[in-house]
């Protein structure tokens, strides 16, 4: 229905700057004397969507309740949550450590089991390099059999050298005093550099018992057979799916009934002589085996996905409450993070000013724990991997981790890993489904666990939401903990504080009501330290300071001899800040005239109920038009066409006034609001 029909079908219908009006239909409108004066604007923004505003007061639920009730509007869709499929990474532990060496005994890689949830798994290979350091890929790492030294040895001695697929079985078989080895890709590969170490030796393969297992047997068969003395392949005769020659060994195998079936076994002459036993060949399927392992980027793309139109989804089970006594009730011990500053899996707020280091200390703390580094002379008890969340100021990111590189000796390889991008991890579906996939990407890569993730900083991921709505800023605080729950990690997100210092942080205090602890940095006037204060800690201790100071760092030049060299910061524990007192600045007087106060009033309130997300300049703001703030300031002056000439300077003022405050800016038709700080890095 278009806004020409709606605003007839209510009475008093006219055009009026543009825009249709209309009487408004709430009952009690003008004290339930109706709306004689048609006060209620119609508007149909660019998707279609009806708006309305009663400048008689009305609130936005009674006009839209009441319009509804008239049947003038259509029944809108529920709207699916976009967080609702969100899933946690499963847990990872580290099970074990298998190291391949070379003939001289000297490590050239390693290899992981890791435990995926309850009963997943996978693996992880890491190169050593001659210094002993580890890194996670084998792309020029030289590849080797497992328990190389012992396989050339069998060899020499012309012993049997027994393949079996993974490194446990290899370990039971060498137990016996049997020497044994495999390959460190698994069933479904073989590596081509391993072939030449079975030229001339006595190979007997034992395939696990599943089809994935002869596939595997196969593959070694048809490349070590051309070399190798002899070769045979040994069926184990085990019953249970999987198994192998570990679990042989466990019910009682022992070294003289192995010798049995080998000898027993016919040597192959042809690849063709590996046959699948009869037990397998009747759950034989063309489909691939299912090998367990993390979910893919695109199996958490499928799941992010939009249910298909007019299709149900499935039910969702019964969601299980535990009730407790309370005598059986009993505290958790508290795990710190960093002992009395983050608190382990909590969620937290860093704020401040505008250039007061936010991004420097978020980047320090970071630095810390991922190294284990003490931080401000607190110790770092869990030390891990850091995400972050790079969204204001990334362009001297680079810089910035130079300094503190140098600055704290930091080795190559700590695990830091940095977006640089702007996402609206908000109310973009989009955003926030590319961040987890890029997630499960690295964690499928690396095998990472995460014990924090910063979110620098909240205006730049909250999609040009009003931070002053209580009801968008919980959509955030939401997003966040979906973020946690899927990282399995503490989060720590950077935030403003309100053009008055002394009020915390900006916007509203439903963020206050979230955070586990916040963090207070004020940085003192004209001076390149300042002071770190806890204001809040549910179990913890409040109101510790750190005092800090930013110290200069060199982290290179320009390449021409006569050029300054390039400088940047880096954040140093200072003992002396402590006991200063910084100036927490009271609200600005400035621009207080009564014209400027309504006009700043009117904005706020249309951009609150009107904003939308609208791409200007290549970002995102939450905007209206500017219309929309006209004609509520001339509705709010009370002015008729008589006062025109005045309006159009006040209009004028309020205008200049916004975009020289900083408190706002216009573009293209378009008006929003923003801090000043929200144009410029977080410092």
């Amino acid at each position: 229905m278009q806004a020409e029909q709606i605003a007839k079908s209510l009475g008093n219908a006219k055009r009026a700057n543009g825009q249709w009006v209309a009487s408004c239909p709430v009952p009690s409108h003008g004290k339930g004397n109706g709306d004689k004066n048609p006060s209620l604007s119609v508007h149909i923004d660019d998707e279609g969507k009806p708006l309305f505003h009663c400048h008689g007061g009305c609130t936005q639920e009674s006009v839209f309740q009441t319009i509804r009730d008239r049947n003038l509007l259509p029944e809108l869709e529920e709207r699916p949550d976009p967080l609702a499929n969100i899933k946690p990474l499963p847990k990872i532990e580290f099970q074990q450590e298998w190291q391949y060496q070379d003939e001289d005994r000297v490590t050239v890689f390693v290899k992981h089991r890791l435990r995926v949830g309850e009963t997943g798994k996978t693996y992880r290979l890491y190169k050593v390099d001659s210094d002993g350091k580890r890194y996670p890929t084998l792309s020029d790492a030289r590849i080797v059999p497992y328990k190389l030294p012992d396989l050339l040895d069998a060899k020499t001695a012309g012993r049997i050298i027994y393949l079996a697929e993974g490194e446990k079985a290899v370990d039971a078989l060498m137990s016996l005093g049997v020497a044994a080895t495999t390959a460190h890709s698994g069933a479904g590969h073989w590596p081509e550099a391993i072939t030449e170490y079975f030229a001339g030796a006595n190979v007997v393969i034992l395939p696990d018992n599943d089809l994935s297992g002869w596939s595997y047997a196969r593959k070694a068969a048809e490349a070590i057979l051309p070399i190798a003395k002899a070769v045979k392949v040994v069926d184990l005769g085990l019953q249970e799916q999987g198994d192998d020659a570990y679990e042989f060994i466990e019910a009682g195998g022992g070294r003289s009934e192995l010798a049995a079936l080998v000898k027993a076994a016919p040597r192959l002459v042809s690849v063709d002589d590996v046959t699948i036993p009869e037990r397998l060949q009747a759950i034989q399927q063309n489909a691939p085996i299912d090998v367990p392992s993390l979910q893919t980027a695109d199996d958490i793309a499928k799941e992010f996905a939009s249910d298909p139109p007019k299709q149900s989804p499935p039910p969702k089970p019964l969601k299980t409450i535990k009730i407790e006594h309370w005598d059986s009730i009993q505290d958790e011990p508290v795990e710190w993070l960093i002992e009395g500053v983050l608190v382990a899996g909590s969620f937290s707020a860093l704020y401040g000013p505008p250039g007061s280091f936010k991004s420097f200390l978020a980047l320090d703390i970071a630095e810390a724990i991922a190294t284990g580094r003490s931080w401000m002379g607190r110790e770092v008890s869990k030390p891990g991997a850091v995400l972050m969340l790079c969204g204001e100021g990334f362009g001297g990111v680079g810089a910035r981790i130079k300094a503190i590189k140098i600055h704290h000796q930091t080795e190559d390889g700590a695990p830091i890993y940095v977006v640089r991008h702007q996402l609206n991890l908000r109310s973009s579906p989009e955003d926030f489904n590319a961040l987890m996939m890029a997630v499960v990407q690295l964690v499928e890569e690396t095998g990472v666990q995460f014990r924090l993730a910063i979110v620098d900083t909240l205006a730049r991921a909250f999609g040009g939401g009003n931070e002053n709505d209580s009801g968008e800023m919980m959509g955030f605080v939401v997003s966040m903990g979906k973020i946690q729950e899927f990282l399995n990690c503490a989060l720590m997100v950077l935030h403003h504080s309100g053009k008055n210092v002394g009020l915390g942080m900006r916007g509203s205090s439903a963020l206050l009501g979230a955070v586990y602890s916040e963090l207070e940095l004020l940085r003192f006037e004209d001076q390149l330290k300042g002071v770190l204060t806890i204001t809040k800690m549910k179990d913890g201790e409040q109101g510790t300071r750190f005092g800090f100071e930013m110290v200069e760092v060199q982290i290179g030049s320009t390449g021409l001899a006569l050029s300054d060299p390039v400088i940047s910061l880096a954040v140093q524990a200072s003992d002396s800040a402590v006991n200063e007192q910084p100036k927490k600045a009271g609200k600005s007087n400035a621009g207080s005239g009564k014209n400027q106060r309504l006009a700043m009033q009117c904005l706020e309130r249309m951009v609150k109920e009107y904003g939308a997300p609208k791409y200007i300049d290549g970002l995102q703001r939450h905007a209206i038009k500017l219309e929309l703030w006209r004609q509520e300031l001339w509705s709010k002056m009370g002015c008729t066409d008589e006062d025109k000439s005045s309006f159009k300077m006040a209009w004028k003022r309020a205008k200049d006034d916004l975009q020289k405050s900083g408190e706002g800016d216009i573009r293209d038709d378009y008006v929003w609001m923003q801090h000043k700080s929200m144009d410029f890095d977080a410092g």
